[in-house]
């Protein structure tokens, strides 16, 4: 296998391990007992 192809496969994959991360971090920062416990998204009752 040429070392182009090499440097192109990792940063291909490198890419999606990155774009999977973010879209991880994005679910965990957006799941329903974090909102619950942050402070910013309460109603007030007027």
């Amino acid at each position: 296998m040429p070392l182009d192809s090499i440097i192109v496969s990792v940063c291909v994959v490198a890419t999606f391990v990155v774009f999977g991360s973010f879209l991880y971090w994005g679910d965990l920062q957006t799941r329903p007992d974090r909102l619950a416990k942050s402070p910013e998204h309460k109603r007030r009752p007027f």
